[in-house]
C-alpha cells in the first residue's frame, strides 16, 4: 500500500466592498461563457461566476473573469454562446454584431460602471458600443468601456479609436507580462479594466505605475513618428517600461479619444449618476419634494468636491419644469489639470 500525503487546499475567495463612495467598480462583461444560460447574471466573486458560467478558458468570457475581478466589485455577465440544432449540438462562441446588439439590449438601463466586451473590438462593433453607451448616458446610467484593438497596423488602430466616442476608458494594443506570464491581448485589456474598477474615479493613470505588470509587448517608440506617439495622440492607452531595473511599467498618458483624461470621463459619469436621484422618481412634484431634491443635490456636490475631492467644483440649478419634471442643470464641472511636465532649472556657479 502506498501512503498518500494529506493535502490542504486554501481558496482565497475575494469579494469586493460594495457602494464605496468614490468608487465605480461594477463591471458588465459580454462574452462567450461555458453555458447555455441566456439571461444576464450578477456575481460578486470569482468562485460564484465560475460555478455558474464555467472555467473553460477557450470561452473568452470565462477567460477574463479572474482578471476583471482584481478590482471589480461585481460582474454582470451576459452570455453570447449559442448552440446549433445539430446532433450533437455545437457551441458557437464567436461574437457577431448581431449577438453584441442583442446582449447590450439585455442590460440597457441597468446600473453598471464599466463595460467590457470579451473580444477584439472591430470597426463594426465600436459604433454599436458607442451608441449603446450614449443611450445609457441619456438614461442617467452612464458607463464607459475598456477594450482591446488588434488592427493590422498602427493606422488601423488609430482609425478604430476615432469611433470610440465620449464613453471610452481605455483602448489597449499591448500585452502585459504579469508574474512572469505574458497575457493575451484580451486578458491584458481585462486586467487593465479590473485595475480601473478597483480605484477611485478621481484617480488618473497618467504616468502612474500599472500594478503587477513588469513588462509589455510590443514596446513602442515615443519619438516623433514612432508608433507610441501616434497611438498616444489618438487617445489609445499606451504603456512603457520606465525603470527596467525594477520592472516598473507606467501609463504614458491616460487621455482618451475624446481628448479628456480617464479620470475626467469617470468623474463626469459618476457625478451624473449621483445627481440623477433615481430614488426620487415617483414622488409628488410639490414644494416639499423640490426642497428635498435641492438638499440632496447640495449633499452630492459637497461629497464629490469637499469630501472625496473628485473635482474642484460643481455649479448647478434645480427648478420645477412642469408637474411631472424637476430639472437639474449641471452648469459646469471644474477639474484640476494634470501635471504632465516638470521643468528643473539649474544654475551652476564656479568660483
Amino acid at each position: 500500500m502506498t501512503a498518500i500525503i494529506p493535502k490542504i487546499r486554501v481558496v482565497n475567495e475575494k469579494t469586493q466592498l460594495i457602494n464605496n463612495p468614490g468608487n465605480a467598480g461594477k463591471v458588465a462583461v459580454i462574452g462567450a461563457f461555458d453555458t447555455t444560460e441566456t439571461n444576464p447574471k450578477l456575481f460578486t466573486s470569482v468562485k460564484a461566476a465560475q460555478i455558474t458560467f464555467g472555467t473553460d478558458s477557450t470561452y473568452n468570457g470565462c477567460a477574463v473573469i479572474e482578471d476583471l475581478f482584481i478590482g471589480a466589485e461585481s460582474l454582470l455577465c451576459v452570455n453570447i454562446t449559442t448552440e446549433t440544432s445539430a446532433t450533437p449540438p455545437v457551441r458557437e462562441k464567436e461574437l457577431t454584431t448581431a449577438k453584441l446588439t442583442a446582449a447590450l439590449a439585455k442590460i440597457k438601463g441597468e446600473d453598471f460602471d464599466i463595460l467590457f466586451v470579451a473580444a477584439t473590438l472591430t470597426d463594426t462593433m465600436l459604433p454599436i458600443i458607442t451608441a449603446f453607451l450614449d443611450e445609457c448616458y441619456e438614461m442617467k446610467f452612464p458607463a464607459g468601456f475598456v477594450g482591446c484593438l488588434n488592427g493590422s497596423s498602427t493606422a488601423a488602430n488609430v482609425t478604430s479609436a476615432g469611433l470610440a466616442g465620449e464613453h471610452c476608458y481605455g483602448l489597449i494594443t499591448q500585452r502585459f507580462n504579469v508574474a512572469g506570464t505574458l497575457l493575451s491581448l484580451l486578458n491584458s485589456a481585462a486586467y487593465y479594466a479590473g485595475l480601473i474598477a478597483g480605484m477611485s474615479v478621481g484617480n488618473t493613470m497618467t504616468m502612474k505605475q500599472v500594478k503587477g505588470v513588469n513588462l509589455v509587448n510590443p514596446e513602442y517608440s515615443f519619438e516623433t513618428g514612432g508608433d507610441g506617439k501616434t497611438l498616444l495622440e489618438a487617445g489609445i492607452t499606451t504603456f512603457k517600461v520606465q525603470r527596467r531595473s525594477s520592472e516598473r511599467v507606467i501609463v504614458v498618458n491616460s487621455e482618451q479619444p475624446n481628448g479628456l483624461d480617464l479620470y475626467i470621463n469617470r468623474v463626469r459619469d459618476y457625478v451624473v449618476k449621483e445627481l440623477a436621484l433615481h430614488d426620487f422618481l415617483g414622488d409628488r412634484n410639490n414644494d416639499v419634494t423640490l426642497s428635498e431634491i435641492k438638499q440632496e443635490v447640495d449633499r452630492v456636490r459637497d461629497e464629490c468636491v469637499n469630501v472625496l475631492g473628485l473635482l474642484e467644483d460643481i455649479t448647478y440649478t434645480v427648478a420645477k419644469e412642469n408637474p411631472q419634471c424637476v430639472g437639474i442643470t449641471i452648469d459646469s464641472l471644474t477639474f484640476a489639470g494634470i501635471i504632465t511636465q516638470i521643468n528643473v532649472y539649474v544654475r551652476v556657479e564656479v568660483e
